[in-house]
């Protein structure tokens, strides 16, 4: 049976640049770019979810979280039909060395490791590399 995941993930932003993670789809053999954070866990807030998912990922504090919006995603990846509802949430680091960092290194819950960059948020929205989930980049 399949599942509706819910997801919660923190945008950070800098001098008109906003922070995204790499990922990789091997399917379509697409690099994709997409905010820190990840699943919430069951009788835990979606604000949590995404302070615990950065600290989990990047070993960073996210404060003054304040909610963007909602999406529904309905995708592909791997070849394998996804269905989740995404609340976007801007955040702050609290430790603002961060912001002087060009490139933060990851780690997911599965072990695997990603880079987290700096990217100039009017370039990314004439870019050919894609920022999942659809429609995030309108709402920034």
């Amino acid at each position: 049976m399949k599942n509706i995941r819910a997801k919660s993930v923190c945008i950070f932003r800098k001098d008109g640049m906003v922070l995204l993670a790499e990922s990789f789809d091997p399917a379509k053999n697409e690099k994709y770019l997409s905010p820190v954070g990840g699943g919430i866990d069951f009788g835990e807030r979606s604000v949590d979810a995404a302070i615990r998912e950065v600290q989990e990922e990047l070993g960073a504090t996210a404060e003054k979280l304040k909610l963007l919006g909602v999406i529904e995603n309905l995708f592909n990846f791997n070849n394998q039909e996804g269905h989740d509802i995404v609340f976007i949430y801007e955040a702050e680091f609290k430790d603002h060395c961060l912001y002087h960092k060009n490139i933060l290194q990851g780690i997911e819950t599965n072990g695997h490791t990603f880079e987290a960059r700096w990217y100039d948020l009017s370039i990314i929205k004439n870019s050919a590399t894609p920022v999942y989930p659809k429609g995030i980049i309108e709402m920034l």
